[in-house]
This record gives structure tokens, C-alpha cells and sequence, in this order.
């Protein structure tokens, strides 16, 4: 995910494509893939259902003659929405006795378009339209956009149109639509979880989604028991116990109100921050959040004023990249005020917000690490990391507390005297102590702060809820050993802010930044054995503003996602790659982006990457920006048309095959940038450095007389960058060009690039062969045992058929077009090969009769965890022995496919 400030302000320009796509079979395909394995049915009764997830904070009383809200509710197939008054009516009956303030509204929006909830990348999402969509509390619902809709329902005009039900193989596009306004109401309102309504004939169903799944109630009739069930839902709903205003809500995040906002412009005024008012354009839809700084286990808010990137799948990492500034206010009597002792400006930073695998180390982790080994003025090529924490270890911490305390019959202790003791004594070395006051972290948030209160009148020093919220935690409701599958809240923030590459003013400044970025490679490898192992052009950008110490700085690579630590002590070379063997090969093994993965991951099988992989990567992504942004051609080929042969998606083993032909041929006829003769000699020198690595190529091409391969370096790849900086021949000066392709590329549906082009048509060597296009869009799978879950309360999945994993595009966009051309639609952003998802397959359900609580409502039900995905044959995944792995494998093999 891209730390980057480009400007997306006319990505809007592509609003018409979502609509032509909107029901195309690639969108429905991909929605398949996301939700397959990810839907599980609880058994426990509805009540049972709210009181678990939704503990309240007012008991609920119902309200009397509620048995007949719904009696003119009588839904024809066909003919839905003419029933809707009543439905309704119904509805708004059952919240009529609620206090005015906690009030919903309910209005019938099956015929209004709701776009994505964020202006600037509603052109890579298609539309939704809800049956029904329902207020905030005490809010109107008009004008009616993402932001005034706390909830939704999906109303089918029978009871054979419940998708959970044994018809879900039919029914699927029913369960897309939740899941579609799930999505949106989670970003709209940063929220942890949302809730959503299908109303199916008679009979309602309530859905509850977060990151990593979504868990579904029971049905219950409308006509029988619904009505006091719908009062009981709303009333939780509306009086969570955590959070404001609604169950769901994150209690550190708080909407930006007016005053909020207009203190925002003024500090962006006077820090005269660059490009500011075209960056609060959307200033309203902007929040107040406090990130936890786990070195100090301090809380320093945030003003979130601009959404940079975001990942739209439903389930994943949800990353989102802000522009930010830090909120120097007080509080003062429930108020946020100036705060008269702060007077120097604020700077603009980067906030990122992401849903991390348990099983992956933090990126903050990795940041740390950086920080504590790299002295500030050594550090070059690399971001720095203000503040930032997992915020659902910090909660777990304190509900294992909580948990031990009541076990114990011990007298409770502070908790966050208990849930900072590990974060405070491992301080990293390196790291400034703040120059405010800052108060300690608490993950319920300071919202309370509005009413008045203080954290110890509102709640116990114990942890309030049944489970954490930061965490997800509903695979391990069915048993602890699915601990694997569930997302961990973090939040982090970043000093440096930069531009994609391919918005350079002139190539001289790529090159500067590339260089920047592989020094930065070089000292997080050497100084603090951090290998960064997802070189792409996302993750690698030109600075935007100056080094406060005058050295000079012009690039640098960022996000550490998907890092590997070694040793923390100076190590060999080859302990520091032993200490790589031991990662999760299902989850952490030849990560990277497709288009940029060196040739050896992508041919062989028993390869560790390692940096001779990264710097190939290098190549690539300056190859990318060459072909696409400059006036550049190969034997008289156009560099577009050599990057649409160069770049193959969705096809690992056929994008070998391109890289080594284009090594080959570059030999004999360089890449040649018209008036550029400095970047020109980088290209063809670099070229042979990498083709010189690849010993196999060389035997091939030459047999016997082939030399021994020559390692790629830091300092022979370096030495490239120098020459050609300190060329004689003059470099030009604003030669960036459009890239044409850009022109007949689409937006986002959320695919791989694959499944894009098959949706428009495109014809390619790939394309026109069926049987290649199968082979490429699914791995093995395996069959699924059943076996009784632990919890006696919970159900097994059960799956007629074995699940086949199919290739997944990763979260990062592609920042491909800025300046004055709009936002580029995903088939021009690489494919991500280091996670996928299983098959596309609509759910199918399971028989009744199981006595557990959570149970898969079909296979929708567990799929294998995101990750540990197998290719096809021809380009199996390198098995690695791992203790642990092996450990995981034997605790799961009996459950997951």
C-alpha cells in the first residue's frame, strides 16, 4: 500500500466504466472468490447472537403490541418493493418507543445509486443500491449518502431466497450485496465490524461482518417473534456498551466536526503545506483517531484530512493511507481546544490503518527494528516511523488479563498499568521521548472525553467486553488452533510523505530516487538484517519534501508488510538467510509482485529470497516506468507496446519466459530513450548485471563457453546509478509522457488483471487458449475431513467438492497517472502473486442438525487460510520445514481443505 500523496482528484472520470461492469461475470467471479470460505452460521438463538456480539449498555426492555408491526407485510415475488411501506411502517414501529436521540429512520433506497464511499476512488468500485437503508441514531438519513447510513437491508420476496439456506449456490448474488454494503459501511465509518439485515419472505436473517469473515444468525420469522427480535437488534445497535454511536463503531475514532475541520485548514495554512486545499476536498469525510505508540504506550491523536489509497476488499489487511496532521489540542471541559503552551506548526504525515494476519510480524515491528539499528545519520533511503502499535495486542493483552484476574480471584489491577508493562520496558533505543504530555493509550478510546467523564467513572479496570474488538475473533470462537486465520488492528505513522514514481517531472529524478530507495535497501539489509522482499513500484517513491538536516534525499522504499528479520546482532550472510527459512512458507515464501518478481522465484522451486532477488526486482520496476512514461523503443517497437509484451498477468511461468527473452535480446538490441543517452547506458548496464546473474539463461545461450554466473550486488548496482548521475551527456528535463495505455485500461473491479481482460475481451497468446486460461486461474486444492470442533457449540464445514484456489490481486494501486490525466484503472497496476484465494465457486450449504454455535454456512464456510494457496503444478511452491508450521498443519489438516 503506497504511502504516496499523488492526487486522484479526477479518478471520477472513470465513474461510467463501473456502471458498464457492474454485472459482468468477472466482478461476479471475483465477489465469489472473496466470500467463498468466509461465511459461517451461528446456531445459538438470534438473542443469543445480539447478546454475544452486541453487549449493551442500557438493559432493553420491550415494548408492548410490537406482535403486530408487520401484519400488512405480505411480499409478492416480483413485486418487492410495493411491499415495502409496510416493511416500513413495521420497522419504524419497532424503534418508535426508543429516546429521540438514539432513534433510527428507515427509507427505501433500492433505486438510488450509493458509490463508493470516498469521491476520489468511487471510479473503481461499482455502485450499490440497498433495499433499505437506516439512519444513524437521532440523524436524518437525507441527503442519503454512505455517511448517514448506519445500516442497511436487502430485502428477497420469499424464504426460498435465503442465501444461507441450502439455495445459496443459487442465491449468491444475494450474499454479494450484503457483503458490497458491509464493505462500504466499514470504510465510511472506519468502523470494526459492521451489521446488515436480509429479510427474506417471512423470515429475517441478521449478518454480522468484519475483516476476516462474516458470521450469520439464524432465521426468524417476521410474523411470529421478529418484531421484538428487530427492537431487541436496534436497541443493542444503537446503546453499544463500547463505541459511539452504534455496535460496530471503533471507540478511537471520532468523525472531523466543524470545528475540527476548520482548525485543520488553519494549521494546513500556516505550515503552508504543499497542494493543501486541493487536499480537503473531501475534509467531511475525514476523523480524529488515536494511534497507540507502543515504545512509550502513549496515545497521540490524529486529524485524518485525506484518503490517499485504500484497499477495497472486504476481507484483507482493509489498508488505508491518510494524509494527516497531528492534533495538538486539549481537551477542556468535554472540548477539544488550542492548546496555549503548543505554538510551533504541525506537518503534514501519513497515517496507516491496516488489518494485519496474526500470523504475519507487525510492519511496526520491522520499523523499530530500523529505528534501533540505523543511526538518523546513516539513515537514507528509508522512511520514518513518528509513532504506531498493534492495537489489538494491546487489547488482547488486557482481556487475558481481565480473564486471569477473574480465574484467579485476584483483585483487579489497572489495566493499563497491565497492558503497557511489556510495551514500556522494550522502548526502542533511538526513539525521542515526546515533546507533549501524552496520555496513556486506552483501546475504548477517549470518546467519553465528550460527556465529561473520565475513563475510571465510565468503566471497570476490567476489560468490559466478552471479546477483544481490535482483534477479530471469530475463527476462534469455533477453537483456538484457527488462531491463524484472524486480523489484528494497527495503526502506525509515517514522517516522510512521497510521490509514486511515475510521476516524475523529469527521469533524472526517477533514477535519483531509485538509487535513494536502493541504498535505503542496503542499510535496512546490512545495518539491521531487515529484508524487505516486495520491491514494486508502489513501494517505492520520490520524496516530496527536503531532509530537515539539508543532506540530500530524493527517494525511498516503504512499506514493510511483508519483511523477514534476522538475527538482531550482526550475522553471515547465511545465518541471516537460515533465519529466513524458518517463515511460514504458506504465507511468507516468494512474496512480491508478479510483474516485478525476479526470474529465479518464478523458476524455481527450493529458492530462499533473498537480496539479489530485490535488486532484480529493481530493474523491473524501472524497466515499467521506462516503457510506459518515455519516448523509448527497442528495434523500432514503441516502449508500450514492449511493456504489454514484457509484462504478462496472472501467468508466472509465461512471465519467466518474457524476462529471459527480453534479457536475451537486450543484449543484442538495446532499449533506446530518445534524447536520453545517460539513462539509455543505466538501462543496458543494468541489464547485463542481471543477466550475467542468471547462470541457467547463460548455459542455455551459450553452453560450455557460458561464465559462471556473477552475483548481483549492492555496490555493482549502485555503481550503475553513479555512472550514469554523473554522466557528462545532459539528461533532459521534464520528459515525462503519458502512458496511451492508460486509455483503454479500466478500473478496479477487485480481480486480478487476468480475470480483467477475460471480462473485456482482450485477445492475447493467453487468452485465446481456454484450457491455459483454467491453468493459470487455479492452483490445487485438497479435500476437506469433517471433524467435531472442540466447542460443542460449534459446527464442522462440510464441502461436496475440494476447494481450487485461484489467483488474487493484491491490495496495493498502482499510481500510474497523476498530474493532469486520471487515475489509472487497475490493468495497469501489477499483480500481486504472494497471496491468493480459493475458487470461484458460488457457497453451498450445509445439512441442519449440527448442536455448535458457529458453524460455516456453506463453503463459504472455512477456506484455507488467505495465503497458503498452492500453484499448479508447473509452478509448485517450495516447501520449507518449519516446527511451527509443521505444528499448524497437524492441529488443522483435519478441518481446513
Amino acid at each position: 500500500m503506497s504511502l504516496s500523496t499523488c492526487s486522484h482528484s479526477r479518478s471520477s472520470t472513470w465513474s461510467n466504466t463501473s456502471d458498464v461492469h457492474y454485472q459482468s461475470d468477472a466482478v461476479k467471479q471475483g465477489w465469489d472468490a472473496e466470500l467463498r470460505g468466509r461465511i459461517r452460521e451461528y446456531t445459538g438463538t438470534v438473542a443469543q447472537f445480539i447478546d454475544e456480539f452486541m453487549p449493551c449498555s442500557t438493559p432493553f426492555t420491550p415494548a408492548a403490541n410490537l406482535n403486530n408491526a408487520f401484519v400488512q407485510y405480505n411480499p409478492q415475488p416480483g413485486q418487492e418493493t410495493q411491499s415495502y411501506f409496510a416493511l416500513l411502517a413495521g420497522l419504524q414501529r419497532v424503534v418508535s418507543s426508543f429516546p429521540s436521540h438514539k432513534r433510527l429512520t428507515f427509507a427505501s433506497t433500492s433505486k438510488t445509486k450509493l458509490c463508493f464511499p470516498f469521491d476520489d476512488f468511487k471510479g473503481h468500485h461499482h455502485y450499490t443500491e440497498p433495499d433499505i437503508s437506516v439512519s444513524l441514531p437521532g440523524k436524518g438519513i437525507f441527503p442519503v449518502s454512505w455517511r448517514n447510513i448506519s445500516t442497511v437491508l436487502e430485502v428477497k420476496a420469499t424464504e426460498a431466497e435465503d442465501p444461507f439456506s441450502h439455495n445459496g449456490k443459487t442465491h449468491i448474488r444475494t450474499v454479494e450485496q450484503l457483503a458490497k454494503n458491509a464493505r462500504c459501511l466499514l470504510l465510511a465509518h472506519g468502523l470494526l465490524c459492521a451489521y446488515v439485515v436480509g429479510v427474506y419472505g417471512s423470515r429475517i436473517r441478521i449478518v454480522r461482518f468484519d475483516h476476516t469473515c462474516a458470521i450469520v444468525s439464524k432465521p426468524i420469522s417476521l410474523h411470529l417473534d421478529g418484531a421484538r427480535v428487530l427492537s431487541k437488534f436496534y436497541w443493542h445497535f444503537t446503546h453499544p456498551l463500547v463505541g459511539c454511536p452504534i455496535s460496530g463503531s471503533d471507540p478511537t475514532v471520532l468523525p472531523l466536526d466543524i470545528a475540527s475541520q476548520k482548525w485543520v485548514k488553519e494549521q494546513l495554512e500556516k505550515a503552508n503545506a504543499k497542494n493543501w486545499k486541493s487536499h480537503i476536498r473531501e475534509l467531511s469525510k475525514g476523523r480524529r483517531v488515536e494511534v497507540y505508540d507502543e515504545s512509550t504506550g502513549c496515545c497521540r491523536p490524529y486529524l485524518l484530512y485525506n484518503l490517499v489509497d485504500v484497499n477495497g476488499r472486504l476481507f484483507s489487511r482493509a489498508t488505508t493511507v491518510w494524509r494527516a496532521i497531528e492534533d495538538t489540542r486539549i481537551w477542556k471541559d468535554g472540548c477539544l481546544v488550542a492548546d496555549p503552551a503548543c505554538s510551533s506548526p504541525v506537518k503534514p504525515q501519513i497515517v496507516k490503518d491496516a488489518w494485519r494476519q496474526l500470523v504475519r510480524t507487525a510492519e511496526t515491528k520491522f520499523y523499530h527494528r530500523l529505528q534501533e539499528k540505523i543511526p538518523e545519520e546513516k539513515r537514507r533511503g528509508l522512511p520514518k516511523m513518528i509513532c504506531g502499535g498493534d492495537i489489538g495486542d494491546f487489547e488482547v493483552r488486557w482481556w487475558n488479563a481481565t480473564r486471569s484476574h477473574k480465574e484467579q480471584s485476584a483483585p483487579p489491577s489497572s489495566p493499563l498499568s497491565s497492558v503497557h508493562s511489556d510495551d514500556t520496558s522494550t522502548a526502542q533505543a533511538g526513539s525521542s521521548s515526546p515533546s507533549r504530555n501524552y496520555g496513556a493509550f486506552c483501546s475504548l478510546g477517549s470518546a467519553h472525553l465528550l460527556r465529561g467523564h473520565q475513563y475510571d467513572q465510565c468503566f471497570s479496570v476490567d476489560f468490559p467486553l466478552p471479546y477483544p474488538q481490535h482483534q477479530t475473533y471469530s475463527w476462534r470462537i469455533v477453537d483456538p488452533k484457527f488462531e491463524y486465520l484472524e486480523r489484528s488492528h494497527t495503526r502506525m505513522v509515517i514522517d516522510d510523505v512521497g510521490r509514486c514514481l511515475t510521476d516524475f517531472t523529469s527521469t533524472r529524478e526517477v533514477v535519483q530516487a531509485m538509487r535513494d530507495a536502493i541504498l535505503g535497501h542496503e542499510i535496512a539489509w546490512k545495518d539491521a538484517c531487515v529484508l524487505h522482499r516486495d520491491v514494486s513500484l508502489g513501494n517505492i517513491l520520490i520524496t516530496d519534501e527536503p531532509r530537515s538536516d539539508g543532506l540530500p534525499f530524493f527517494g525511498f522504499i516503504h512499506d514493510f508488510d511483508y519483511s523477514s528479520m534476522g538475527p538482531a546482532e550482526s550475522a553471515s550472510a547465511g545465518e541471516k538467510m537460515a533465519c529466513d527459512r524458518d517463515e511460514d512458507v504458506s504465507l511468507k515464501e516468494r512474496t512480491g509482485t508478479l510483474y516485478y518478481m525476479a526470474i529465479e522465484l518464478l523458476e524455481k522451486q527450493d529458492v530462499i529470497h533473498n537480496t539479489e532477488h530485490d535488486l532484480e526486482s529493481f530493474y523491473w520496476v524501472l524497466l515499467w516506468v521506462i516503457l510506459r512514461h518515455t519516448d523509448c523503443a527497442r528495434n523500432g517497437r514503441p516502449g508500450e507496446a514492449l511493456c504489454t509484451d514484457l509484462f504478462i498477468p496472472g501467468d508466472p511461468q509465461r512471465s519467466m519466459r518474457e524476462k529471459n527473452m527480453w534479457l536475451q535480446m537486450s543484449l543484442k538490441i538495446p532499449l533506446v530513450v530518445r534524447g536520453n543517452e545517460p539513462l539509455t547506458k543505466l538501462i543496458a548496464e543494468f541489464n547485463r548485471l542481471v543477466f550475467q546473474r542468471d547462470g541457467t539463461l547463460m548455459e542455455a545461450l551459450l553452453g560450455s563457453l557460458a561464465p559462471s554466473a556473477v552475483s548481483l550486488t549492492y555496490q555493482s548496482v549502485l555503481a550503475v546509478f553513479d555512472a550514469a548521475l554523473a554522466s557528462e551527456a545532459e539528461w533532459p528535463s521534464n520528459d515525462w509522457k503519458r502512458c496511451a495505455l492508460l486509455d483503454s485500461e479500466r478500473h478496479n473491479t477487485g480481480l486480478s488483471i487476468m480475470e480483467e481482460r477475460l471480462a473485456l475481451g482482450t485477445t492475447n497468446t493467453l487468452m485465446a487458449n481456454p484450457s491455459r486460461i483454467a491453468s493459470a486461474s487455479r492452483g490445487r486444492g485438497s479435500k476437506s475431513r469433517k471433524k467435531h470442533a472442540t466447542n460443542p457449540r460449534m459446527n464442522n464445514p462440510v464441502r461436496s467438492e475440494p476447494v481450487q484456489p485461484a489467483p488474487r490481486l493484491g491490495s496495493k494501486r498502482n499510481h500510474d497517472a497523476q498530474g493532469d490525466d486520471p487515475q489509472p484503472p487497475p490493468g495497469s497496476r501489477p499483480e500481486k502473486r504472494r497471496r491468493t484465494n480459493a475458487s470461484m465457486g458460488p457457497p453451498q450449504m450445509l445439512p441442519p442438525g449440527r448442536s455448535e454455535a458457529l458453524a460455516p454456512a456453506s463453503t463459504l464456510g472455512p477456506a484455507a487460510p488467505q495465503g497458503p494457496r498452492r500453484r499448479r503444478s508447473d509452478a509448485a511452491q517450495p516447501i520449507r520445514q518449519s516446527p511451527r508450521l509443521a505444528a499448524r498443519r497437524a492441529s488443522t489438516s483435519d478441518w481446513i481443505a
